[in-house]
């Protein structure tokens, strides 16, 4: 029996068919603790749904509702509320062979994205050297150094909080000696791993939006015979390519010729809108 159908049986006599109806399909997990989003129409009831999941998931310590979107410069969720349960935002997740642990109501943690971290380190060559520009958490970095034959990735991330737990991530996973953690901006950042003679072969830019204002610092620590670029953005999903174009012109002003390697569409971002990934090879001209 689908989860939806036990909820459903479990909260009859509290909800009305047409509010039965309009209970969330899933949720999210994370670690022992679920987040759940619901109709306005449930908030009223939302305290006894949320009860309804703990009895349903007995190994589930605690219930949250997000009700908001993710916003400003640190990309923090908005409104995440305690519904039900233990009241510890502070998870332990794991996720293919990694441990992630962080705040929920500091941290974003994208569920849609779980196909591009296991996905990224399937592209890593044995003795790699990575630059993640915009590390948060580490969400890709230590899946890649968990499961690839990586030499060193340079995390960089400019806010406090997720840098205290990408610090704390690397040392869950005994990663010390590969992961170097970087806190700054990563414009000055980089600049300065240029400055000091790192190349990479890889570089992660995964944020939103499409970071075009950094492109010309990542091109810095590129290598002259080639490197590759994961860069993100959110497009309808005809325009993809228009991604790539806009990618190539900054490039081509900074002397370097671009190719398109491959693409894929991580997730639906809204009406025709796709968060999409273009891995770009990058050379000297």
């Amino acid at each position: 029996m689908k989860f939806k159908h036990k909820i459903k049986e479990k909260l009859k006599g509290v909800l009305n068919e047409e509010k039965l109806s309009l209970l969330p399909r899933g949720f999210q997990t994370l670690g022992s603790i679920i987040i759940i989003k619901l109709n306005p129409l449930l908030l009223a009831k939302k305290k006894i749904i949320a009860e309804g999941y703990l009895d349903l998931l007995p190994k589930i310590r605690g219930v949250y509702l997000n009700s908001g979107k993710i916003v400003g410069p640190f990309r923090k969720p908005e409104a995440m509320e305690f519904l039900s349960g233990e009241d510890d935002p502070i998870v332990t997740h794991k996720e293919n062979n990694v441990i992630y642990r962080f705040d929920i109501n500091k941290i974003m943690f994208s569920k849609g994205n779980l196909n591009e971290r296991r996905y990224l380190p399937t592209l890593v060559k044995p003795g790699e050297i990575i630059v993640d520009m915009f590390a948060g958490i580490g969400y890709f970095s230590l899946q890649i150094a968990k499961n690839s034959q990586v030499e060193k990735i340079y995390c960089i991330e400019f806010n406090p909080e997720a840098y205290r737990f990408l610090l704390e991530n690397i040392k869950l996973n005994h990663l010390e000696e590969i992961i170097l953690p970087i806190h700054g901006n990563c414009k000055e950042e980089v600049l300065q791993l240029s400055t000091s003679g790192i190349r990479a072969d890889r570089i992660i830019m995964g944020i939103f939006p499409a970071p075009f204002p950094y492109v010309q610092v990542a091109l810095a620590v590129s290598k002259i015979k080639g490197s590759v670029i994961h860069f993100e953005g959110v497009v309808e999903k005809d325009a993809y390519y228009s991604l790539f174009e806009d990618f190539k012109k900054i490039a081509e002003q900074e002397g370097y010729k671009s190719e398109l390697k491959s693409y894929r569409f991580v997730k639906s971002y809204g009406p025709n809108l796709f968060h999409t990934v273009l891995d770009i090879n990058v050379e000297k001209n």
